[in-house]
């Protein structure tokens, strides 16, 4: 099992990629307390996020693919920045 320390790492390093990947600055977590929701991220980029999410979170806690893709579902939840092409 994960240790605490572990998860919050990887909590950090998760949404610092998916930053990365958005091209949104870093700095903005500091600045901003609606930074998940005052940014977006396309379809493209969150496909990406989720693809290194996945083999990184299997990597770093050993869980299998499935409930890493359901863990990934409730981190997505709770940090996910906001879908630039929402359904209409």
């Amino acid at each position: 099992m994960a240790t605490r320390t572990q998860r919050e790492e990887f909590t950090m390093v998760a949404i610092l990629k998916q930053l990365e990947i958005a091209g949104v600055d870093p700095t903005v977590l500091s600045q901003d307390k609606e930074w998940f929701s005052n940014n977006t991220i396309t379809k493209e980029q969150h496909d990406e996020w989720k693809k290194w999410f996945i083999a990184e979170a299997r990597k770093t806690f050993k869980m299998n693919k499935k409930l890493v893709e359901r863990e990934f579902q409730w981190f997505n939840l709770s940090y996910g920045l906001r879908d630039a092409d929402p359904i209409k």
